[in-house]
């Protein structure tokens, strides 16, 4: 971190990055310049001295919009994402709007019941962003195979819009559940969309500024985009690979840094698709990388990435719960990851993941939406059935007057989902 003197600081002062009162506390971002009222308050209340990882006097790019940080309402937090200059370039993206645009133009049409929860409005909404953004990496994928076109300014604008979405949504995207869907083109565009979503939630529990979680959805997005180089039969199979499969698939991060630097992204970008199956402990491919030589980027995409593997549907292999998949990853067998990007994700999801359904010891159901900040092991859980006076279910913390026995298995939530409806 860098440090400034408060009294030498303008109303024309500006910051590369965020500008940080103590290591936790935000005071502007990269767009708002310092200004007298800030400045005196700061002097009011005898604080001398301001923190950034950036420098003084260089303005970020003015397409970087300003992340919510309040508990706005999701209308507000859109709208704040939309509130950028129109481009001078009318693509044919832009022509046809944003992604979070299409969704709300989706929400318009969708006719929900009078009595329908605010919860279960939410839920709507965030599942429909989200769709949305799967059939944006489809697209991105379709026109790069099709035409070898691949756009790092167009696919960080729209990164940017989901990373402000997942910063105000973030305990609601999380309790989304993986398609059950496992032929060959769902398989990338769920694993890329699912390993984004807990990417971002990986650093933002690591605090790592905005811009920098804008190129790591970008990197994760785009991780996998050498496969689209091997056919289809070696990566989306339920026998086992040949020798000369798995050779295959073990080229497919060269493959990604290729297309990535030919197509001029960022290094860390084409760093982070590089290295992404590279292990803490050596053991990884394609350049058996030790930790200290792993890109941050490709340590938290690998995490994200195994985590959202264990507890997708795959055709080779059986689906395990979100519970099963954290505590796998705590054990961190051989030391393959990073045991920092491994605490980040738990405080992140908790140690019973948000979304995952529990059996609770009064016989009742519930379903976990919200981590305890304080206690991983301790986290918010919604009770299926139950409703309080505004007609939305009653959540409560877990703790001495509500105890977890266990998880539900994967067939026990499909059963629960086919008496209960959509739960």
């Amino acid at each position: 971190m860098n440090s400034f003197n408060v009294p030498e600081l303008t109303k024309e002062s500006t910051f590369s990055s965020e500008l940080f009162l103590d290591d936790t506390f935000l005071l502007l971002t990269p767009q708002s310049p310092f200004n007298d009222k800030l400045k005196q308050s700061l002097l009011n209340w005898e604080f001398r001295q301001v923190l950034t990882e950036g420098e003084l006097g260089k303005t970020a790019p003015a397409e970087l919009p300003k992340p919510a940080t309040s508990d706005a309402s999701v209308d507000a937090a859109i709208e704040e994402t939309f509130m950028t200059e129109e481009a001078d370039d009318q693509s044919e993206e832009s022509k046809e709007g944003s992604v979070m645009e299409r969704a709300l133009q989706r929400m318009e049409t969708v006719k929900t019941e009078e009595n329908t929860s605010i919860d279960k409005n939410h839920m709507l909404l965030v599942q429909t962003v989200y769709e949305e953004y799967t059939n944006y990496v489809e697209d991105v994928y379709t026109k790069f195979t099709t035409h070898k076109k691949l756009d790092y300014n167009a696919i960080y604008a729209e990164m940017k819009d989901l990373c402000v979405f997942i910063n105000e949504q973030r305990r609601y995207i999380l309790r989304l559940q993986p398609e059950n869907q496992v032929n060959s083109r769902t398989y990338l565009l769920n694993h890329a969309m699912r390993s984004t979503v807990f990417a971002i939630a990986i650093a933002l529990q690591l605090r790592m500024p905005f811009q920098k979680q804008v190129d790591l959805a970008v990197a994760c997005i785009l991780h996998e985009i050498g496969m689209l180089k091997l056919p289809p039969q070696i990566y989306a199979v339920n026998k086992p690979l040949s020798l000369a499969d798995r050779n295959s698939i073990y080229t497919h991060p060269i493959l990604s840094y290729n297309i990535l630097k030919n197509y001029n992204f960022p290094l860390s970008i084409q760093l982070g698709a590089l290295e992404h199956h590279e292990k803490q402990n050596g053991t990884g491919y394609p350049r058996k990388l030790t930790g200290e030589k792993i890109s941050l980027y490709a340590k938290i995409i690998a995490v994200a990435c195994s985590f959202e593997a264990i507890t997708a549907p795959r055709l080779h292999k059986v689906q395990q719960s979100s519970y099963e998949a954290m505590v796998e990853l705590l054990k961190n067998n051989g030391l393959q990851f990073d045991e920092n990007v491994i605490k980040a994700l738990l405080f992140a999801v908790s140690l019973y993941p948000i979304g995952a359904y529990v059996f609770l010891h009064n016989g009742k159901i519930g379903q976990v939406v919200d981590v305890n900040p304080l206690n991983p092991k301790l986290p918010i859980v919604q009770i299926l059935g139950e409703k309080d006076e505004h007609g939305d279910p009653v959540t409560m913390p877990v703790g001495s007057e509500l105890r977890i026995v266990r998880t539900l298995s994967r067939q026990e939530v499909l059963d629960l989902q086919k008496t209960a409806g959509n739960l």
